[in-house]
């Protein structure tokens, strides 16, 4: 059986629990990470050098970094519209993955860790500009929603859906105040159709 090692509160495990749920694989879970188990152990460090979560084992393969674990998940246990074979459509779901992980999640970073957190290394003046610029690739993601009409890679939920629908969620629930861009607030409300989305992501926590 599938083992996946992070706290169910993590944005990053959460995408990977949210794929798992919508395909129905069953695994176990263990809580590590910040609030439960030390991940900097050399126990730990055996799995996963940089000491993070989400980490799976999976029979003979371990494996880190979340997007990643939605590629291996989706392209060994399907269904095969989530991460498809044809290459063009593939690398448009590795692009918005690669966005969410390089551009939007460190963007929000300070907003979530100074305002959520309350992490003092953050300053008033930091949070601000994490909200402004996350705003602004939020203007970039209603264009590609306007564009496709509904999910981020195209017509059907992909992976990309699950790396950037938590981000969404995490934005909405940390800037209340700001207005929401039409198209992301739509796809805000078909995310939570999806029952992995429901139990894992949109929940109290950003």
């Amino acid at each position: 059986m599938l083992t996946i090692y992070g706290r169910a509160n993590s944005i990053n495990v959460r995408k990977v629990l949210w794929l798992c749920e919508d395909i129905g694989l069953a695994f176990e879970r263990h809580d590590y990470g910040r609030g439960f188990q030390d991940t900097d152990t050399p126990e730990f460090r055996k799995l996963n050098p940089n000491a993070l979560v989400p980490t799976i084992v999976d029979g003979d393969t371990v494996m880190w970094e979340s997007n990643t674990i939605m590629r291996y998940l989706a392209a060994k246990h399907g269904p095969a519209e989530l991460y498809p074979a044809d290459l063009e459509a593939r690398a448009l779901i590795d692009q918005w993955l690669d966005w969410q992980l390089a551009t939007l999640q460190p963007a929000m970073a300070a907003l979530f860790h100074g305002k959520f957190l309350k992490n003092p290394d953050f300053s008033e003046a930091q949070i601000e500009a994490s909200r402004t610029r996350t705003a602004e690739l939020f203007e970039i993601l209603n264009g590609q929603l306007e564009k496709t009409g509904a999910w981020v890679a195209g017509a059907g939920c992909t992976i990309a859906d699950m790396a950037v629908g938590p981000a969404v969620h995490r934005f909405f629930t940390l800037a209340p105040e700001l207005p929401r861009p039409a198209a992301v607030d739509a796809y805000y409300d078909r995310i939570t159709e999806r029952p992995g989305c429901r139990k894992y992501v949109r929940i109290d926590i950003p």
